[in-house]
């Protein structure tokens, strides 16, 4: 079998604190070996000093705090990689470059997705490669145990659900969330048998997709089916907080519009403000 490969993109800043325990326990955990990548800004740093006034350049500055962050003997290879330009292309460099199996980054909790690590050029990272992409909030203290996954019923979703199995422990409890709506709700008179409707086929629907989804993997992993009307960033958040889930995973396309086909225009907000960990995967063909 051949070995795992992490990539964690850090700014070097506290909210990519979790991200490197994260990125180091999985590695550990894989046995895999460990690649961190820092963009810096062009230098306008004075060189005509004398040697003893003259300081280390910001390259030099990211490697010596990435070393001095990095746990103490670690039980990982960590290679380091610090280069002068935007985050996206350093880091789509190094994708290129490492092959990594998963991509990880850090964001703190409640913080809007503009002051991610990857800020607005998440979506051409996700775009651009099909590489998993882990964003960190939590501080890890184990593996994850409770992993919500996400679809809309598409293939592409089906499609992106088999990486995410092979990213998660044997040991995780999963769940499949679907969130559903009444098409042309406001001119129907009885809006309860109409939700009613719709909630049976989306159970049905689910049960299908689920079929076809342990078809496609050869698991018989039973995999609980949560169907519930209404807005699925508001429903999410509250599930991730009365189920105690640590990671959501968002199945994508990865072609066009924000982040794909998943849930389209709600799944840059499903990123920025889930208080767990979020996980995306793109679908292997298409």
């Amino acid at each position: 079998m051949t070995s795992k490969k992490i990539l964690l993109a850090t700014d070097l800043s506290c909210r990519c604190d979790r991200a490197l325990d994260r990125a180091v326990l999985l590695a550990s955990t894989w046995h895999a070996s460990l690649t961190v990548v820092h963009a810096v800004e062009e230098s306008t740093q004075v060189t005509d000093l004398p040697s003893w006034r003259q300081t280390l350049t910001p390259a030099q500055l990211a490697l010596q705090q990435i070393r001095a962050d990095m746990p103490k003997d670690p039980k990982v290879h960590v290679d380091m990689v610090v280069e002068q330009g935007d985050p996206a292309s350093v880091v789509l460099g190094a994708i290129e470059r490492v092959k990594p199996d998963l991509l990880v980054t850090g964001v703190a909790r409640g913080e809007t997705l503009g002051r991610m690590l990857l800020g607005n050029t998440v979506e051409q990272i996700v775009r651009k490669t099909r590489v998993p992409l882990l964003v960190v909030k939590s501080r890890p203290h184990e593996a994850y145990r409770n992993v919500m996954l996400t679809t809309d019923y598409s293939e592409s979703s089906r499609d992106a659900l088999p990486t995410a199995f092979a990213l998660l422990p044997t040991s995780a409890k999963l769940s499949l969330f679907y969130a559903y709506d009444v098409f042309f709700e406001g001119h129907i008179d009885d809006r309860i048998s109409a939700r009613d409707a719709a909630h049976h086929r989306a159970l049905d629907e689910g049960q299908a997709f689920l079929e076809n989804l342990h078809a496609k993997t050869g698991s018989g992993h039973a995999i609980p089916l949560i169907c519930e009307y209404g807005d699925p960033g508001v429903l999410l958040s509250d599930l991730t907080h009365t189920r105690g889930i640590d990671l959501v995973v968002l199945g994508t396309a990865g072609r066009t519009g924000i982040l794909g086909a998943l849930l389209g225009s709600v799944a840059m907000r499903l990123l920025s403000t889930l208080p767990s960990d979020v996980l995306i995967v793109r679908a292997t063909a298409g």
